[in-house]
């Protein structure tokens, strides 16, 4: 190989590496996003079947949903149940986990910082009586 040939391919590195690295941290990111996704839906799900066990509460609602969160070590996530307090005659419980990207992202919080990831999950409950 010639030196002249090998300035060039010094040039076409100095080009294409950052793109290269650009699309193998978009890749990584993308990844990451959809299982903080996955993440809320399923959290979201976990504490409304809780709160639809017949004797459950909100707490223990809210507690399961932040226990699924943080299996994958999601920060400063909320998670708010609906109605805050179920009695025997709440017909559904609804259970929304919202997730701030800042906190949770590996790239994207340069990117998505004001961007949330907001799932909610409402499930009819069992043995329902009126009071």
């Amino acid at each position: 190989m010639n030196s002249a040939r090998r300035g060039a391919a010094t040039v076409e590195f100095a080009i294409t590496a950052p793109i290269v690295f650009l699309l193998f941290f978009a890749a990584f990111d993308f990844c990451r996003l959809s299982m903080i996704t996955h993440t809320a839906e399923q959290a979201a799900y976990e504490g409304a079947r809780r709160g639809a066990i017949p004797g459950a509460t909100a707490l223990q609602a809210q507690q399961e949903a932040e226990s699924e969160l943080a299996r994958i070590g999601i920060q400063q996530a909320s998670v708010a149940v609906s109605p805050s307090e179920i009695l025997s005659s709440t017909e559904r419980v609804t259970v929304t986990v919202r997730i701030p990207l800042a906190a949770n992202g590996w790239v994207s919080p340069r990117v998505l910082n004001n961007s949330y990831i907001t799932r909610s999950c409402t499930l009819t409950r069992e043995y329902v009586t009126q009071d």
